[in-house]
């Protein structure tokens, strides 16, 4: 089935997008939406910390990204009306609960095009100069990584504030993958436009968000011992958010999208490097100094999150 009541929302331009008047009937609808979120809600929300935000005042609620239900747990616990910045295509397509998100109010962002997400920001500035407030789940993807809190952050959040002037709201949802209970840790507002050095920002808001998510886990997380784990706990863990995704139906491979993070030229340039490497010729007076790193190259390919989830999606399309 496919939603084609928004299935063309893709394509709406910045002027277009919402209107003042639908604004203010979300801002108003909000607390009727939130309640049904927490009953659309497959886990249980409890919130252990929320700040006492300002009455009729917009904010960047912006949140780590971890699990299926981290969204609509998310929009239940706002206490205001939150348009969602959205970036994954099938499910704006095939998805029944993007209605909800349309209810709720939604951006959508083409990660894979420059212009679109110049146009995103644009349509997140409108919303939050009109008086509602925006959430972003700034890592892009999920949170895939073995020991990252939290990863580095897309500049949305910082861009906003400073143009605005509204602060950021940071958000820790946390659930263990197969129980019910879903946690919420929310932090105190940041003037993140103060700062005049956009790395500097960033990086001190990912330390805030990794700060909450680690509450969370030392509160909440469930303790084992080094030898509970398997003989292979890198692959079991890979194995176990790839079931996470698949709690949602997709319809085709969307993991060069889904999978989305934030890279610099750094880290681009890197994974050139590497490339590159793979073909060179190993002899005698090279082998020392090529074997170690083509078997970190080879390490690195055999648990590539991306590829696994290309080759281990469920594949039955409806």
């Amino acid at each position: 089935m496919k939603n084609y009541g928004i299935l063309n929302y893709d394509k709406v331009s910045v002027d277009n997008f919402t209107s003042e008047k639908g604004l203010k009937i979300r801002r108003k609808l909000n607390p009727v939406l939130r309640k049904i979120f927490k009953i659309a809600t497959k886990g249980d929300i409890i919130v252990d910390n929320y700040p006492k935000l300002e009455d009729g005042k917009p904010y960047i609620f912006v949140a780590t990204h971890n699990f299926v239900e981290d969204t609509i747990s998310t929009l239940a616990t706002i206490d205001r009306n939150a348009y969602l910045l959205f970036g994954t295509t099938n499910q704006l397509k095939v998805n029944p609960e993007m209605y909800a998100a349309w209810a709720n109010g939604f951006i959508y962002v083409d990660r894979k095009d420059e212009q679109n997400r110049k146009d995103a920001l644009l349509k997140m500035k409108k919303v939050l100069k009109s008086g509602s407030s925006v959430l972003i789940f700034p890592e892009g993807g999920f949170n895939n990584t073995e020991n990252l809190l939290c990863q580095r952050l897309f500049a949305s959040p910082y861009i906003l504030s400073k143009a605005t002037g509204c602060e950021v709201v940071p958000i820790a949802p946390y659930n263990e993958f197969g129980k019910k209970e879903i946690y919420m840790n929310v932090g105190e507002p940041i003037n993140l436009g103060a700062y005049e050095d956009k790395n500097e920002s960033l990086t001190y808001l990912r330390d805030e968000l990794a700060t909450l998510l680690y509450e969370n886990l030392e509160n909440h997380a469930p303790h084992i011992k080094r030898s509970d784990l398997g003989d292979n706990p890198r692959l079991d863990y890979m194995e176990e958010r790839k079931n996470e995704y698949l709690k949602t139906r997709w319809t085709e491979d969307v993991w060069n999208e889904e999978l989305t993070i934030y890279r610099d030229h750094v880290e681009r340039e890197f994974d050139s490097i590497d490339e590159d490497l793979k073909n060179v010729h190993i002899d005698k007076n090279n082998a020392y100094v090529m074997a170690p790193v083509l078997s970190r190259i080879q390490t690195k390919e055999k648990y590539d999150f991306k590829s696994y989830m290309h080759e281990n999606w469920n594949k039955n399309v409806r």
